[in-house]
């Protein structure tokens, strides 16, 4: 008799703790979105289900669809499961067959029990019957049993009249289900730290709209092409939401800036700008707040100083920082876990206007005077010519 793996166990987190309403909303976008995915990416399933704390795909392709699953916002982690009857004699004698399956000769293993219900035995029985029958039915494996950091494990969790066997947990994307939150400007550029910041509000819930700026003719249209293919990677993340990207001419804003300010100080008034430009996107999508991927001190326009003075630029949204105490090589890392690293990595060069020598302590008296001479109508002019693509639609 071979075990059969026809389900998927997929767990989630802190939505565990939420109030009984909440976690039950939170709980139907992940059902929602789970099943969105699955039949996306074409993978079979009967229906998916839920138990208190669990949510199980009844599938006949447990590898994929955990694979899938493990992908949505808001799962922790996923195991491809074995179903059986909840008797003890059930389980041990399914037991047995995993171990057999899986387990290898000579090394150590434990067993891990957990259950929900009422059972005529207790977790600990099952550990010490299973691991018992393990032994004595594997004997020429040559096993042994190590509580503390064995080589292989075999899981059984009991919950009512079932129980769920399994050998595997994958690792999930974790954070909150799609759209448990508002809508989010997502300031997105050719670079590294941007999309990933992007990827970390949409992993709490957000459903982001991405705002690139081409700086022409203070660059070249390689930079809003890698912003969009960034954009349109992240948008894969989002089930059941339609996902858009405005892409602004900056250039005009730009001119205007190099007629009006000290060099060392371009960049300051680019980012508020940018913030500005953000702004009416946001009030246009209805969106919540504005996100990017600034880190205190990686450029001379992050300076504790210099954020104070670019932030002040617009008050009435928030402009949320994901990344602000992060170190660069942890941007680098969780790029290539999403995938964004690889477009970062074509290194293109997005604006010619950097001074030499940057401003990194503004004066924020100072900001705000400059910027009476410039003219800022030249930004309903920029938003009223930008293009807006669809990254990704709801069907």
């Amino acid at each position: 008799m071979e075990p059969e793996y026809s389900a998927v166990l997929l767990r989630y987190g802190e939505i565990g703790i939420k109030s009984r309403q909440t976690r039950k909303h939170m709980v139907d976008l992940l059902v929602k979105h789970v099943g969105t995915a699955l039949r996306e990416k074409g993978t079979p399933f009967d229906r998916i289900r839920t138990e208190y704390g669990r949510i199980f795909i009844e599938t006949s392709d447990a590898p994929r669809a955990a694979a899938v699953a493990s992908r949505v916002f808001g799962i922790v982690s996923v195991s491809p499961v074995i179903v059986v009857e909840s008797a003890m004699e059930k389980i041990l004698e399914m037991g047995l067959l995993v171990a057999q399956k899986h387990f290898t000769r000579g090394k150590s293993f434990a067993v891990r029990a957990s259950r929900l219900g009422s059972h005529a035995y207790t977790s600990q029985e099952i550990r010490e019957q299973l691991g018992a029958r393990i032994l004595e039915g594997l004997s020429e494996l040559e096993l042994r049993v190590d509580l503390d950091s064995p080589d292989q494990y075999i899981y059984v969790e009991v919950r009512n009249d079932r129980a769920y066997l399994f050998t595997q947990t994958v690792k999930g994307v974790g954070g909150m289900p799609t759209g448990s939150q508002g809508t989010v400007v997502c300031l997105i550029s050719s670079g590294l730290d941007s999309p990933v910041a992007a990827y970390k509000a949409m992993k709490r819930g957000c459903i982001p709209v991405f705002v690139t700026f081409d700086n022409m003719p203070y660059s070249n249209e390689a930079c809003a092409n890698i912003a969009v293919k960034q954009a349109s990677l992240l948008a894969q993340y989002i089930y059941d939401h339609e996902v858009k990207m405005y892409i602004v001419p900056h250039g005009l804003d730009l001119t205007d800036i190099v007629d009006h300010v000290p060099q060392r100080m371009t960049c300051l008034y680019c980012k508020r700008n940018m913030f500005r430009l953000g702004r009416e996107v946001a009030i246009r999508e209805n969106a919540d707040a504005i996100v990017t991927g600034e880190i205190i001190g990686e450029q001379a326009s992050q300076t504790s100083r210099n954020l104070r003075a670019t932030s002040s630029a617009v008050c009435d949204f928030p402009i949320l920082r994901p990344c602000i105490g992060e170190d660069k090589v942890d941007i680098e890392h969780l790029g290539m876990e999403i995938g964004t690293y690889q477009f970062a990595k074509e290194n293109v060069s997005c604006c010619t206007l950097p001074p030499k020598y940057p401003v990194v302590r503004a004066n924020i008296d100072e900001v705000g005077a400059l910027e009476g001479g410039m003219d800022l109508s030249v930004l309903d002019k920029e938003i009223s010519l930008a293009k807006v693509i669809v990254l990704r639609s709801v069907e």
